[in-house]
């Protein structure tokens, strides 16, 4: 192999692996009936891939105010922002961004994943879904349509129109919501509790009512590390599927969201194709 070559062929896998190390990558009309997307890659993954442990996958939908087709949007809040400010989360975590404001579509988020799964490593049995405001009302879609391949969800500040509770009452769910909430009131998630009760089906359910507290402050929940410490205890293998009562999210948590994060693990996370 003549020098050139092997310096070529070198170059080549350095600019490969780097699209793996810590990316945030951008992809755009990628699928049909589907969304575009940002993909963020850990620095490990190729260690990983190789790996019995892949790593697993978050799916982080946002609300209404981010709807649109500039997928910087969808960097402003939520798990890319929180990984910009120093958190710490060891998951490839797609963010798809709406394109209505007519709500979020199970099934093309489902395609979304099934995409990043055809081409990336992943854990399907740990898929975690973790929504706020209409990504609330979305991580309900999830859960309801797909029981049997979300392995658990947050959502924050949503609500759900459908009958299908017992597929939710199959998944392990953590609803959080503001009782000062005057955009989507708290009775949208106290209903889906008394639907869950009416079909005993409360047992894999957890909700953390934040008294006083409104609608848009709960963004700062996807800074505290201990949603994702919650999320990854769960799995689809799981017998039973047990909801775990680990980990708490207090309102001095939201008032110190930015003072946990260390400041010395920011990341620029800038956003290249694939």
């Amino acid at each position: 192999m003549t020098r050139f070559r092997f310096l070529l062929i070198l170059g080549l896998c350095l600019f490969s692996s780097r699209l793996y190390a810590g990316d945030l990558l951008s992809y755009r009309d990628s699928l049909k009936n589907g969304y575009n997307f940002l993909l963020y890659i850990p620095d490990d993954y190729e260690q990983r891939k190789e790996s019995d442990d892949p790593l697993p996958v978050i799916v982080c939908l946002h609300g209404k105010s981010r709807v649109g087709n500039d997928l910087k949007m969808v960097t402003k809040y939520g798990c890319v922002d929180a990984l910009r400010r120093g958190a710490q989360i060891d998951a490839i975590v797609i963010c798809p961004q709406c394109n209505t404001t007519g709500g979020w579509k199970a099934q093309r988020v489902m395609n979304v994943v099934d995409f990043v799964y055809e081409r990336y490593k992943c854990d399907p049995d740990r898929l975690y879904v973790y929504g706020m405001s209409m990504g609330g009302w979305g991580a309900f879609k999830m859960v309801a349509e797909y029981p049997d391949r979300v392995a658990a969800a947050i959502a924050m500040c949503g609500g759900y129109i459908g009958d299908n509770y017992e597929n939710i009452g199959k998944v392990p769910l953590w609803i959080i919501h503001g009782t000062a909430d005057e955009v989507t009131t708290l009775s949208h998630s106290t209903r889906i509790v008394k639907k869950l009760e009416e079909i005993g089906q409360t047992g894999r359910v957890r909700c953390t009512w934040l008294e006083s507290e409104g609608h848009s402050i709960l963004a700062r929940i996807f800074l505290l590390e201990d949603t994702y410490k919650w999320l990854f205890q769960h799995r689809l293998s799981t017998p039973d599927r047990p909801c775990s009562q680990e980990y708490e999210v207090t309102k001095k948590d939201l008032k110190r969201a930015y003072i946990y994060l260390d400041p010395e693990k920011r990341q620029k996370l800038p956003i290249t194709k694939p």
